[in-house]
């Protein structure tokens, strides 16, 4: 099924695109330590991860905003490691953020340590 063929909007859920047919994840599940209010609609809870920001790699985002998918490029990263490292808002698109950190394409994910992973 197309996007345009789905019989709502996703600006009218509170969930992002990126996450929309992941069946793993708990959104009644609030973060207990600092979470910046502006990145409250991008944080979740995935039964593997635990509490999650949906993030774009830095070294993906040049791709993402060239193809105009920038939900296809996001991924779920720990909290902790994210407001550790950094982040941004995507210029011109700020419903999404960038993460001081590269994807890895060899291992095919971001080398995160484990003392990040908060559940």
């Amino acid at each position: 099924m197309k996007l345009e063929d789905l019989p709502f909007d996703f600006a009218s859920l509170d969930v992002r695109k990126s996450v929309f047919d992941m069946q793993v994840m708990t959104l009644d599940n609030p973060y207990e330590g600092y979470l910046p209010e502006e990145l409250r609609k991008f944080h979740y809870y995935f039964s593997k991860e635990g509490h999650v920001l949906m993030v774009i790699p830095r070294n993906y985002l040049q791709i993402a905003l060239e193809e105009g998918e920038l939900d296809d490029y996001e991924i779920q990263i720990p909290v902790k490691y994210v407001l550790e490292k950094g982040y941004e808002f995507v210029e011109g698109h700020l419903n999404y953020i960038v993460g001081n950190f590269d994807y890895d394409d060899e291992l095919q994910m971001v080398d995160v340590p484990t003392e990040y992973y908060e559940h």
